[in-house]
């Protein structure tokens, strides 16, 4: 039923949420603009929305005001507000075990420190000064501490800061390299204890540690796995579970087990459950249930993400949600009521959304977003691979699409290797198709999202053979009797290496290539990248560094394979000068490459860009580069003037 509200608050914070879950939130509106290179970089993002303990509102983090802001709004969507109102910008809220303040990071003389505020906006305190910066923030259960993760030590590892003091104690030594940015620790329920994931044992394990903060004991509690995202603690404090692969395993990207940790006894089990764990290369958590019997989990399927529960005793894994559309982080309300996510659909951005543990259809508490004109949902297809098999594609026709006209094509690659390209919200592929363009967005073989095996077909041929879907894709399209012949590829990152690895298939298909901040030699990538490329590479090639077998890295090196190129093709290549998980020495080597033999080449490096395009100007501006590439390549030439 519906609860009434005479003084600006509901009866109870718990009928709150059954009430707005019961049906359709009031006053949403949908006044559309139009879409492009600009207004796609300004619009509303949100990335994150978490419960307070006590279930009666929540933190979101959203750019609404034109900066990333922490919004403070009731659990059913009312009285959304700023919670501090300044010209900072604002990351990684955690409430306090209390509800009654929020720690954060924020940005100042250069280093990304820890804050905190009440919940009121009042008593803003900066609590850490560290050059190096903090990440991976978390309250002990007393609300009197902070860990977190920093640099300072020349490692990642875990400092504990005594928030009325601003005392830090560095808790872990050697814990992760500098570069490796996934995990955070995590308090035992009683506060004596932090679990955290490290390598320090051997240089490709990624295992469960536990450290007592009395004592100062801290020992091994797994091996022979390697651990995804962070794990997470049971409230009644008995099991520590985590997502997981075996290290005999291929690195099963959003494709991972849950484990659970004994904590007395020190056994782990797998929970051979019927579904896998979608964690988004680490970045999206589990979460128990308050009654420590059942995990909340994101899974993602044939592009779209959503929210199952498994019981941590008979392992049968249900899904909650059927929703088209995808997500990352979520939050569990602590009275175990509803789950809280911001969600993006195939034509509308992020928007946060709650759904009753009850049941029932989920319900978007936010109109933030300001949805698009002409914006219309990809066809999902499917087209036949050179070995027979379906791949999936995401078709998108121009918004003004008549059968009767000839388009040029465009075939979009992914990135993230053994991710999805998903099936949200995708502005840049709908921008494009409003030029005149059809685009198919395919999830080729080694995605995530149809089964383990479907990714084991790319084992051994990352950025080789696994290019044929590429190029059976570039077919399909010139098959349409709507495309006028003439088909490009682009994708950043994995995206890039499967642009390549198309054309190093068969060129034929193919008119025009943009290979966007990506890798063409792995073991160039393995002597210049961050940790995770580096632990990325060996699982790639079964275990081998490139020195141990240099045959099997001359394979998957598109680059020495570019004499099956047609010297006609042009190459717009473009990548940020900082990145390092996919070095910016890739694309200069390529570009280098193809200019030698004859290729044209457009090349566009950003001085102030790590992986990917992050700064709304230099999206604008390789976006744009990427329009006008395309447009200048694919559309039908004039024939000369004594033909006509």
């Amino acid at each position: 039923m519906l609860v009434r509200r005479t003084d600006g608050r509901t009866n109870s914070r718990r009928m709150a949420l059954l009430s707005i879950l019961a049906g359709v939130v009031p006053g949403l509106v949908d006044a559309q603009e139009p879409l492009t290179l600009e207004s796609m970089n300004r619009n509303v993002s949100t990335g994150s929305a978490e419960f307070s303990p006590t279930a009666a509102e929540m933190a979101v983090l959203t750019n609404r005001s034109g900066r990333s802001k922490i919004w403070l709004m009731g659990a059913d969507g009312s009285n959304a507000r700023i919670l501090i109102a300044d010209d900072y910008s604002e990351a990684s809220p955690v409430w306090s075990p209390d509800g009654r303040r929020i720690a954060f990071l924020r940005t100042t003389e250069g280093a990304q420190d820890i804050w905190i505020v009440n919940r009121d906006g009042q008593d803003l305190r900066r609590i850490t000064r560290d050059p190096e910066g903090e990440r991976a923030l978390a309250w002990d259960p007393l609300g009197s501490r902070i860990a977190f993760l920093s640099n300072r030590s020349g490692h990642q590892d875990v400092f504990v800061v005594e928030v009325e003091s601003g005392a830090v104690e560095q808790i872990t030594s050697e814990t992760n390299p500098w570069d490796e940015f996934r995990w955070a620790p995590v308090w035992s329920p009683d506060g004596s204890a932090i679990a955290y994931v490290s390598n320090r044992s051997e240089p490709w394990a990624d295992d469960v540690w536990l450290v007592e903060l009395e004592t100062g004991v801290d020992r091994k509690l797994t091996a022979g796995i390697h651990v995804m995202s962070t794990p997470i603690w049971s409230p009644d404090g008995r099991s520590i579970a985590f997502n997981a692969v075996r290290e005999s395993e291929f690195w099963y990207g959003d494709q991972s087990d849950i484990y659970l940790l004994d904590v007395a006894s020190g056994d782990v089990e797998r929970v051979d459950m019927n579904t896998y764990v979608s964690d988004g290369n680490g970045g999206v958590r589990m979460a128990w249930a308050p009654d420590s019997r059942s995990i909340f989990f994101r899974y993602q399927w044939e592009g779209d993400s959503n929210l199952w529960r498994v019981g941590v005793e008979d392992g049968v894994a249900t899904k909650l949600t059927y929703e088209a559309g995808s997500f990352r982080s979520f939050s569990i309300s602590g009275d175990g009521s509803a789950i809280a996510y911001v969600r993006s659909t195939p034509t509308r951005g992020d928007e946060v959304h709650v759904v009753s543990l009850e049941g029932g259809a989920p319900v978007r508490l936010t109109d933030w977003f300001r949805p698009y004109s002409a914006v219309r949902a990809p066809r999902r297809i499917s087209f036949r691979a050179k070995d027979g098999k379906y791949i999936l594609g995401y078709l998108f026709l121009p918004s003004d699409f008549d059968p009767a006209v000839e388009y040029p094509a465009l075939v979009q690659v992914h990135g993230g290797g053994n991710n999805a390209y998903g099936n949200g919200f995708n502005p840049l592929e709908q921008f494009l198709a409003q030029q005149g363009f059809v685009i198919l967005a395919i999830e080729y073989r080694g995605s995530a999202g149809h089964g383990r095996e479907f990714q084991d077909l790319a084992a051994g041929e990352w950025a080789a053979g696994q290019g044929w879907d590429a190029v059976a894709a570039a077919e399909y399209l010139q098959s349409l009797p709507y495309t006028n012949g003439r088909t490009g590829i682009y994708g950043g990152s994995y995206g890039g290496i499967m642009t390549l690895a198309a054309l190093t298939r068969d060129s034929a298909p193919f008119h025009a290539a943009a290979p966007l901040y990506g890798i063409y030699d792995w073991a160039g990538a393995y002597e210049h990248g961050d940790r995770l490329m580096q632990f990325w590479v060996v699982e790639g090639h079964f275990g081998f560094k490139p020195d141990e077998n240099p045959d099997f890295f001359e394979h998957t090196a598109s680059i020495r394979h570019l004499d099956r190129v047609r010297t006609d093709i042009p190459f717009l290549i473009m990548h940020g000068e900082l990145d390092r998980r996919a070095p910016y020495q890739q694309s200069e080597e390529l570009a280098a490459a193809l200019r030698s033999r004859g290729n044209p080449v457009e090349f566009h490096s950003y001085p102030d860009e790590g992986h990917g395009f992050r700064r709304p100007e230099n999206r604008v501006h390789a976006y744009g580069r990427l329009l006008a590439f395309f447009q200048q390549h694919l559309y039908p030439r004039p024939a000369p003037e004594e033909d006509r």
